[in-house]
């Protein structure tokens, strides 16, 4: 009998669980519906602006889907309505990213229209020295299927071993893995991410590095 007992309890404050994020999450929908309307954007114009096709902010405020916000377009929609990111957000993530220790990093490119911080959970990125925080920053590339999320030291500007870089092209960043020449002890052999570059071997001392990828993560975002 205790145990039907404490099955029914379980279940009832599950329930009072889920009622208590259906309408925080709803909060934040009527929020954002009166921003936009005070504001006068088009919901077509808005879901571009964050990266997204045409009907998603029409799916997300009017049928529920996706339930929440994910930050990535959160963030970006709180820069574009001129908002607090934290007012989009609903109470119950409030209350658990609460008992989470984040941080936050800076967009090293600083686009516009461009998302221009992310925050990261510590608990993901153990093993960071997180007493340097001044010299990191992420970088975000667009790949096949998703998105590519780098962590880059940029206190880092010289090749100290074969590993992954952020090179700076006149304005452009890109990724590339770094190791020295087999041809010349005196030249670097620079492989970029992406196919749609060739590899190249350069001086050591004409190399324009901006920083070392000290953690990457691939398809963290869905399209």
């Amino acid at each position: 009998m205790k145990a039907l007992k404490d099955q029914i309890k379980k279940m009832v404050n599950s329930e009072k669980i889920n009622n208590r994020t259906n309408i925080d999450n709803n909060d934040v929908r009527e929020k954002i519906k009166k921003l936009i309307k005070k504001k006068n954007f088009n919901l077509r114009d808005l879901s571009r602006n964050i990266k997204k096709n045409d009907a998603y902010l029409q799916q997300y405020l009017y049928r529920g889907t996706p339930r929440i916000l994910p930050e990535e377009y959160r963030l970006m929609l709180a820069e574009i309505l001129d908002v607090n990111a934290n007012e989009l957000m609903p109470n119950w993530l409030k209350d658990l990213s609460s008992q989470e220790q984040f941080f936050v990093l800076s967009n090293i490119e600083n686009k516009v229209n461009n998302i221009n911080q992310i925050s990261f959970s510590k608990e993901l990125l153990i093993g960071l020295d997180f007493f340097n925080k001044k010299n990191l920053f992420f970088f975000q590339t667009v790949a096949s299927g998703g998105h590519i999320i780098t962590i880059v030291d940029i206190s880092e500007k010289k090749f100290t071993k074969p590993d992954i870089y952020l090179l700076k092209d006149k304005k452009n960043y890109f990724l590339a893995i770094i190791e020295s020449s087999k041809f010349s002890q005196e030249k670097l052999s620079v492989k970029p991410y992406f196919n749609k570059f060739s590899p190249f071997q350069i001086s050591s001392d004409l190399l324009n590095i901006s920083g070392k990828i000290l953690w990457q993560c691939s398809n963290i975002f869905s399209k």
